[in-house]
């Protein structure tokens, strides 16, 4: 009996340290280490970043494992923010606008039981924050600016501070935090950070392709160049160690030994189509921000090199990874959408248009983009993900609907659409624009993942975030979809 009331309290510490740890929580001790605010369209911070500590023993990192574990745990069996019944979709995305980007918080998370920042969000999940073109209230811009800039300084304050890159920055303290693996080294997260400071300096645009006119003024270039010249010993550092620890230089892609974790982190894969092309933005970044010589042959020879690996002309997509399964199955994945937010591909090229318009027939043979856009692949593959998503989420990284993804893949059918006049690319965008306004409706906000029938995604151990801040993409999408129809652009608060 006793050894069960020593169980039942340190479970109960435990769960108090969690929530305490919480940046989200009413009960948080955590504190913001970059405050950042808007006047006059520029950006006055205080930066309180020397403050931060990271804590690297084990002890330290099985704890950041088990919050982020209990987090989904409570997340599964409580409720969690949704929007009100009978809401428009307008309303939707205004709720959620609030709800996730929020500058008074410490960080920029998918939402709900996301409490630690997966840096990676600020190059992929969250990539549109700052498109310029997007519509917006002046609220809502000045928050997506504030939120986003913030979070990349959190996250460069952590890694100058470490030896090595991590997926996962926690929090476990008011100014301390563990870095932590899910479930491997990270493809991406480095790339996060270039792609936001790129973001925040105005050279990287935010959107897969220019759509209209300029709707905001960018306001945070002098202090993203004055995190970039704070960090620019560090960010050469992890350039250096990330390239010679996943590149091959004699090969001339990733090196198929080294387990990567990216977007799609909860399958075991070797040299990814992915993980190349976030490899090629990543060095392109650091070229274009001066962390290291420029060398143009050098991306030009590795895209020739990626395309030339990876194509699969015969089965008309981009092969998933270089493993034997691989190879001998063809496999595909559709994280090859990275493309757009990378640049790497461009759907309007005439030399490149090709990739996109094959690998749509490819999805729509395949029944990928059915009940509505995207599967990660037509066929579940659990036996290739990590054991404990295979135990409590199987489908998670298989035959499950990503809305970020399906985002991605209407942006390419808008954007085939407007370069060739084909209707039926502006047909399927459509159909998969209601079926998400649809299921915003039901669900009553916009989840990160449905299952293969379209319903949110829930088993015993996990549950769907309701309300992710990937809403943005959507709302990228409409506007690209109102400007091909001619309409007005402007947004107004509902």
């Amino acid at each position: 009996m006793m050894m069960l009331y020593v169980l039942l309290g340190a479970m109960s510490v435990g769960s108090l340290m969690a929530m305490m740890t919480d940046p989200f929580s009413r009960l948080s001790i955590v504190r913001r280490p970059y405050v950042a605010e808007m006047r006059l369209n520029a950006i006055e911070a205080i930066d309180s970043n020397a403050r931060l500590r990271v804590r690297t023993g084990l002890r330290y990192r099985v704890f950041g494992m088990a919050k982020n574990a209990f987090h989904i745990l409570a997340s599964r069996y409580s409720l969690r923010p949704r929007t009100g019944r009978g809401a428009s979709v307008d309303r939707i995305i205004e709720e959620i606008y609030r709800l996730r980007f929020d500058p008074s918080k410490l960080l920029l998370i998918s939402g709900d039981h996301f409490s630690s920042l997966s840096v990676r969000n600020l190059g992929v999940f969250y990539y549109p924050t700052l498109d310029t073109q997007l519509p917006a209230t002046d609220d809502q811009w000045r928050d997506r600016q504030l939120v986003y800039l913030q979070t990349l300084a959190y996250a460069l304050g952590v890694f100058d501070k470490t030896d090595d890159l991590a997926t996962t920055i926690v929090p476990i303290g008011p100014w301390e935090a563990t870095c932590v693996n899910f479930h491997s080294y990270p493809s991406d997260t480095l790339y996060g950070m270039l792609y936001a400071l790129g973001a925040l300096l105005g050279r990287e645009p935010a959107r897969a392709a220019s759509y209209g006119e300029e709707q905001s003024v960018l306001g945070t270039r002098e202090a993203a160049a004055l995190l970039l010249d704070t960090y620019r010993g560090a960010l050469i550092r992890h350039y250096l160690g990330y390239r010679r620890r996943v590149f091959d230089e004699d090969l001339g892609l990733i090196d198929p030994s080294v387990t990567m974790s990216g977007a799609k982190d909860i399958v075991k894969r070797e040299s990814s189509f992915y993980d190349n092309v976030v490899f090629w933005k990543t060095t392109h970044l650091a070229m274009d921000l001066g962390l290291i010589p420029t060398d143009l042959n050098f991306l030009a020879r590795l895209k020739s090199r990626i395309l030339n690996t990876f194509w699969l002309d015969d089965d008309g997509h981009f092969l998933e990874d270089l493993s034997a399964e691989g190879t001998s199955r063809r496999l595909y994945s559709s994280d090859w959408l990275i493309v757009l937010a990378t640049r790497f591909l461009d759907p309007e090229s005439p030399d490149e248009r090709h990739y996109f318009e094959r690998s749509v027939d490819y999805i729509r043979a395949e029944g990928i983009a059915h009940p509505f856009a995207i599967k990660y692949q037509q066929e579940r593959r659990s036996h290739r993900q990590f054991a404990v998503v295979r135990f409590a989420v199987p489908n998670y990284g298989g035959d499950s609907i990503w809305s970020f993804w399906g985002m991605e893949y209407i942006k390419t059918l808008l954007l085939l659409f407007r370069s060739t006049r084909l209707e039926g690319y502006l047909e399927e965008a459509d159909r998969h624009i209601g079926h998400f306004e649809a299921a915003m409706r039901r669900d009553r906000g916009f989840p990160e993942v449905y299952d293969a029938q379209g319903d949110l995604l829930q088993t015993p151990l996990y549950r769907s975030v309701r309300m992710t801040g990937w809403v943005i993409g959507f709302d990228q999408v409409r506007a690209m979809r109102r400007a091909l129809a001619g309409g007005s652009a402007q947004r107004t608060a509902a």
